[in-house]
């Protein structure tokens, strides 16, 4: 007799939402979890008071799979300024959504921020994207990006010239906006996600739950039963329909999912099921967070840099979001900051930060505490045309063996989420 009908390895969000479906569906299952918490690299840390999200990181109210798998009501959600502030200099100009912010959008043509051209071929741009995506929803047009393409995909960067923009307006906005969405300014991502995350930003905004975003897997997790998850359990291998744990002992079960992330998935693995996804490149990423008398900004606003040089890349104020960041009278300031500065040292790089922060916010900057520096070495996998082709063709791996994860489907809180809902759906399929 097994002794579940099913084990997850991984509790990050696709192990959460695959345990969820299976559980749903009367399957026994155990989700077990190396760390001490739920949520894989969705996770907040608490500092003095002040709740610290693991990296850039938002959820966009407009994901279709967020909408079907999470209570969006209760996760209480703060939304950013649709928009952004972009930084060039000493200068903080506003690129506004013209659905939106019409008033804002003609005061950045007229600031000569955007020029009518470029707004032109924005407008066009969100209509392309917005109606790509709902002809997938339909079934009409191309699959979201989420499903494997056999195509010549091309990049963001050649998408954005092939639809005629500036090279100043794709290196004044989109290489600081989606730079930070990509964790790339080379805007290698393939054209596929950018169209994605740009229908997802048009229709929907960027957001934060109340107290941060490890609200979301604790939200999923509390869906379980209680001795659904098991953490601090380390797996030391995994094959079809066995589990080898750290301690020496071995549990069994019908099926088996592999939901760790990518480099901890395929140590795990034997090597016969380990395919070219193996070889798919992750960037990393590191947040810096300061702790503030009081926000830098007017309105909960993205503040991306426009300039090469300085060390950000993007700037939030998570208290200005949400509730929940900060304690009474304070504010949280997270700095993500561009590759190339790994041998700066914690407080060196906090310096620079303030440096740059000066030339926009004044004199305010030197009353920023640093409270943490955060880096994240498996942030998000490649997403160039080249990498996901390496992706696995289908979620089941052999008999009793099945993996998922966003590197199976896209890089987003989306693709997790729908990586995990067919991994249960390959397994309720071979019932």
């Amino acid at each position: 007799m097994h002794d579940f009908d099913c084990i997850i390895v991984g509790a990050g969000l696709a192990g959460l939402a695959a345990a969820r479906e299976l559980w749903r569906a009367g399957r026994r299952v155990v989700v077990l979890e190396g760390a001490d918490c739920v949520g894989g690299r969705v996770a907040t840390d608490s500092v003095e008071g002040f709740r610290i999200d693991r990296g850039f990181q938002v959820f966009n109210d407009a994901y279709p799979e967020g909408g079907r798998q999470l209570d969006l009501a209760a996760l209480q959600l703060g939304r950013f300024t649709a928009g952004a502030l972009v930084a060039e200099g000493q200068s903080l100009r506003r690129v506004a959504d013209p659905w939106r912010q019409p008033l804002a959008a003609v005061g950045a043509l007229l600031s000569g921020t955007v020029g009518l051209a470029d707004a032109v071929r924005t407008a066009r741009l969100r209509s392309d994207a917005v109606g790509r995506f709902r002809a997938g929803e339909r079934g009409t047009s191309l699959p979201p990006p989420d499903t494997v393409e056999a195509s010549d995909e091309r990049t963001t960067a050649e998408e954005l010239a092939a639809r005629g923009f500036s090279p100043a307006f794709i290196r004044r906005f989109f290489v600081p906006f989606f730079g930070g969405v990509f964790l790339e300014r080379s805007l290698e991502t393939a054209a596929a996600v950018f169209l994605f995350d740009f229908a997802m930003f048009a229709l929907g905004r960027a957001s934060l739950p109340a107290g941060g975003m490890a609200a979301i897997p604790a939200q999923m997790a509390g869906c379980l039963p209680a001795d659904a998850i098991r953490l601090n359990c380390r797996v030391r291998a995994v094959s079809p329909g066995r589990v080898e744990l750290n301690d020496g002992s071995t549990l069994t079960a019908p099926e088996v999912i592999v939901a760790a992330e990518l480099p901890a998935a395929a140590r795990l693995l034997p090597t016969a099921f380990c395919g070219p996804w193996t070889n798919r490149r992750e960037k990393s990423t590191t947040l810096v967070a300061f702790a503030a008398d009081r926000s830098p900004l007017s309105s909960p606003t993205l503040v991306v840099s426009g300039d090469e040089a300085g060390p950000i890349d993007n700037l939030t104020v998570p208290s200005d979001v949400a509730a929940g960041y900060a304690p009474p009278g304070a504010a949280v300031i997270c700095v993500s900051v561009r590759s190339g500065t790994a041998g700066f040292g914690d407080e060196h790089l906090a310096a620079a930060i303030r440096g740059q922060a000066a030339g926009w916010f004044g004199s305010q900057v030197e009353g920023w505490r640093h409270l943490r520096t955060i880096d994240i070495r498996h942030a998000l996998p490649d997403e160039s045309p080249a990498a996901r082709r390496l992706r696995p063709p289908s979620p089941r791996l052999a008999s009793g063996l099945v993996l998922c994860g966003d590197f199976c489907t896209a890089a987003s809180i989306n693709g997790a989420l729908v990586s995990g809902r067919r991994a249960a759906e390959a397994v309720l399929a071979e019932a």
